[in-house]
């Protein structure tokens, strides 16, 4: 067989042809064809690329959809997949060298086991399932039509770059369900052993605690307190229009799995949706079609509970259990040997030890104040809600086809598939969408209560470090059931929140409370919350501070709608909208440098954290100046950012203000910066580090902030934003300052930023995909999008024929295998 470009013919193994148009709608054939027609193809699709490299793939069936973005996707990031899909199915430490992880190949090789994966694959819809073995042919076209030596030079020639099935992506689909959960807990998971069996766990193995051990346990990555995802949902009432807008900008890691990619799919009369998928995944995320657009952000909710194991004693292999009968047993703690590859044909073997809630954990790991295993004849497990859950998949084609907001409420209440995000709306009749409807352990405030009390110190203190604990010797403590819930032990759609406004909704990685805070939501499980301990007792609370960078979201839209922004008039539309979220002002800056600067330029001789003091008269009126914002000509900004990152805060507490948090006005409080020795040296320190640095105290942010464009030697392009502890909306983050004073290239912040709303011929879109689409550096679509970025320049997306026409680069690409 062979290749056809122009006119040009090079022997391939399959066949592919260049196409004069887009009208695709007559190139496929009926697969009920009888036999005297020619045999079709298995896999049949059209892409046609418009500007910044977006595919706009269209095809008959759901295999060719898959097909078209997986091949579309390994031309721009191959090696980014190739990777994930080693470490998903636990061969880092075969092909990966130095990069390989031990702990992580076990792990994985354990949960993406055959029978998992089976089960996984059995659950899918047939549609989805096609889907899925078209992308994973189209990779592999890819890689056949190019050869590994002429990919992306990050991984030409290496030999885990090969071609893949629905089986890679099956382990790639797991691996990815463990965000909010299991995978925060690899190290301790594979860690797990219990003492030696042969000695009897006597007194002296116990360690002896105090009622309130100090158990701290970093919850940011789970908590998204670092992270940066935004989302707004306007309805009609403040739109002006019959219509609904919406802005989504997740902010992710820049580099790696959790990469979004660009794509359009066709399919006539079946599907039309545009928007981005993380790596793998033929269906889009977060888009929009002809009548709704949703974005995602993280969600505060937990999405496991750890167990606290009674073991009989003097057999750490055994723990006690009442069953729901009241009988009380032992049961066995189960050793599953896990074999993974090495290097020149050698292999590992490892265990894993579960319990039937899950596996255990080496909990002192976690922190060193809990006990060993077997010390207190106590033992920890994990049980992770999203692990059991197969539905993602199903989920997202299910909402790509939604056609109203409360369409697509019920589309994610049936399914229940979303496993650790909010999901935030509009549609072109004008109603806007916050819910929380995922995949969250039925534990309830009562049984969380129950379940923790009377079990000794160490639940209590998991639970005050926001770690969900439960004692596990009682068949009282498993997950509830609901009846309307397609998964046992997960909340159902009756108990999990979401509301639909006419003026608008919001969210910025807090809670499901105060969406808008004309309708606060309360009364959910305490689970749903990042903090746990203020919603417990007798006395719970319906709201704890905000982050500063919530409260600067609402704070912009209290301003747009009452015109002190002096934007004009009191609506939003997708520019002014535009011109609100690109604004990157500094909330705290806002809130607190008035304060600041009183008292620096009343006393400006302030103390160093090393001793002495440094006269900060520059300084200040460095700060007096500055606009209080992140744009690339802001002068100062570095200075603020130094500061407060040096100042004791913690974002949802109360403890660094004089007006305490008062739930009646959470947008305002707390406030009132409390002036003392910290403050001060955290402003002196700030001012010191960049004088020696030689770094201006009036440098722009230009100056600093920045990526690296690979593709062009290494040039930097810079980048505004700053950190949401800052209450900077738009979050812009890398590793943290170079030793010459400077900031280490953005590697974590805005993604795929969309506007949306709708006319009576369709959605009008502008985005921006920060990164840009591709991570080969050699590929034209590398960082072209990331220059937009930079000055702020949004991209209108072609939807309907005639605009993806216009913006047409190249000629179509019509695969047939």
């Amino acid at each position: 067989m062979s290749i056809q470009v122009l006119n040009r013919r090079v022997p391939r193994l399959a066949f592919i042809t260049v196409a004069v148009s887009i009208g695709l709608s007559g190139c496929f054939g009926d697969d009920d064809d009888n036999n005297s027609t020619p045999p079709q193809q298995t896999y049949s699709a059209d892409i046609q690329r418009t500007e910044f490299g977006i595919p706009h793939i269209t095809a008959s069936d759901y295999k060719g959809l898959g097909y078209g973005v997986g091949y579309a996707f390994a031309e721009d990031n191959i090696c980014s997949l190739a990777r994930e899909i080693v470490v998903a199915k636990g061969q880092s430490m075969l092909y990966l060298g130095d990069q390989g992880n031990v702990a992580s190949d076990v792990f994985y090789t354990w949960y993406n086991s055959p029978e998992r994966r089976a089960t996984f694959l059995a659950a899918q819809d047939k549609q989805v399932v096609d889907a899925v073995t078209g992308y994973a042919a189209g990779y592999s076209r890819y890689l056949r039509d190019k050869g590994v030596d002429n990919i992306d030079p990050d991984c030409a020639g290496a030999d885990w770059v090969r071609e893949i099935t629905i089986d890679d992506l099956l382990a790639l689909y797991g691996k990815a369900n463990l965000r909010g959960g299991l995978s925060n807990f690899v190290g301790p998971i594979v860690a797990a052993a219990p003492p030696n069996q042969d000695a009897v766990m006597s007194s002296s193995r116990m360690r002896t605690v105090g009622p309130e051990p100090d158990v701290e346990f970093d919850m940011s990555t789970i908590n998204v307190m670092n992270g940066g995802s935004n989302a707004y949902a306007f309805g009609s009432e403040v739109t002006g229009t019959d219509s609904g807008v919406l802005y989504g900008n997740p902010h992710e890691p820049w580099e790696g799995v959790q990469r979004f990619y660009e794509f359009h799919l066709t399919m006539p009369g079946e599907l039309d949706v545009m928007g981005v998928a993380q790596q793998g995944q033929p269906f889009p995320n977060i888009g929009f079609n002809k009548d709704v657009a949703w974005s995602h952000t993280v969600s505060t909710a937990k999405r496991f509970t750890l167990y606290q194991l009674s073991l009989v004693n003097g057999n750490p292999m055994k723990y006690n259990y009442k069953n729901s009968e009241g009988v009380f047993e032992q049961r066995d703690i189960e050793q599953v040997p896990v074999t993974i590859p090495l290097p020149n044909n050698q292999t590992l073997v490892r265990p894993i030890y579960l319990s039937q809630y899950g596996p255990m954990l080496a909990a002192n790991l976690l922190n060193s104040q809990l006990p060993t295993w077997g010390a207190n004849n106590l033992a920890f497990t994990i049980r992770d809600a999203a692990s059991e859950n197969p539905r993602a998949l199903n989920q997202w084609r299910s909402m790509n086809q939604a056609k109203s907001v409360e369409d697509l409420v019920d589309r994610m209440q049936d399914t229940l598939g979303l496993g650790f995000v909010n999901t935030i709306a509009t549609d072109r009749y004008g109603k806007a969408l916050y819910a929380d409807i995922s995949t969250v352990p039925h534990v309830t405030k009562q049984q969380l209560e129950a379940c923790s009390a009377n079990a000794g110190p160490f639940l209590g203190a998991l639970i005050a470090s926001d770690l969900p604990a439960l004692n596990g010797s009682t068949a009282d403590c498993e997950w509830g059931n609901d009846a309307d819930s397609p998964q046992a032990g997960i909340f159902g759609r009756s108990n999990l929140p979401f509301l639909i406004r006419d003026d608008y909704v919001a969210n910025s990685n807090d809670s499901y409370w105060l969406s808008n805070p004309k309708q606060p939501l309360t009364g959910f499980s305490p689970l749903l919350r990042r903090h746990l301990v203020p919603f417990l007792g007798p006395n719970p609370v319906n709201g704890v501070p905000l982050l500063m960078r919530t409260r600067m979201g609402l704070t912009q839209i209290a301003d747009r709608l009452s015109n002190k922004d002096n934007l004009g008039g009191n609506t939003f539309n997708l520019d002014n909208m535009q011109d609100v979220v690109y604004g990157n002002r500094s909330y705290v800056a806002e809130l607190v440098l008035d304060d600041v600067l009183a008292d620096c330029r009343a006393n400006p001789a302030l103390p160093l954290s090393s001793g002495g003091t440094i006269d900060a008269t520059q300084g200040c009126s460095v700060l007096g100046n500055w606009d209080r914002r992140n744009n690339l000509d802001s002068k100062g900004a570095h200075v603020f950012r130094e500061f407060w990152r040096k100042v004791k805060f913690d974002e949802t507490t109360d403890n660094a203000f004089s007006v305490k948090f008062d739930v009646n006005d959470p947008v305002n409080t707390p406030r009132g910066l409390i002036i003392d020795d910290n403050t001060r040296k955290a402003l002196g320190d700030a001012i010191a580090f960049f004088n020696t640095k030689n770094i201006a105290l009036d440098a722009s942010l230009a100056d600093l902030q920045y990526v690296i464009d690979a593709g062009n030697n290494n040039s930097k392009i810079a980048m505004h934003g700053g950190l949401g502890r800052e209450g900077v909306f738009n979050v812009a983050q890398g590793p943290g300052l170079n030793d010459d004073g400077t900031y280490k290239p953005i590697n974590t912040g805005p993604t795929y930023m969309q506007t949306v709303t709708f006319d009576s011929q369709g959605p009008i879109v502008e985005a921006l995909l920060a990164y840009s689409q591709s991570a080969d550096s050699t590929r034209p679509y590398h960082r072209d999008q990331t220059k937009r970025y930079s000055t702020k320049d949004w991209i209108r997306l072609p939807f309907s024929k005639a605009e993806i026409n216009n913006k047409a680069v190249g000629n179509p690409l019509q695969l047939r295998e």
